[in-house]
């Protein structure tokens, strides 16, 4: 399990969404982190955030088929 998941699982949202942003910051082209950084958005009540994060990680990875499902579910329930 990594370090994002242990942190999300601990409901350390904030630590987790820190430590996303720095891995982030050193591979920008790298989706998984973004994706992951959406779904803590979403866990905070911040759907506006979260889908543009997940828009973000749609550039880096456009054919990633259950980022696209988890953004589209989201943006369904963002209204």
């Amino acid at each position: 399990m990594t370090i994002e998941k242990l942190l999300a699982k601990q409901r350390d949202l904030h630590g987790a969404v820190a430590k996303l942003t720095d891995i982030n910051q050193r591979g920008s082209h790298w989706a998984d982190p973004l994706k992951v950084r959406g779904d803590l958005l979403t866990k905070q009540g911040r759907p506006i955030s979260a889908l543009a994060k997940h828009d973000e990680a749609l550039k880096c990875a456009p054919n990633w088929k259950e980022l696209r499902q988890a953004r589209e579910a989201l943006a369904k329930h963002a209204g």
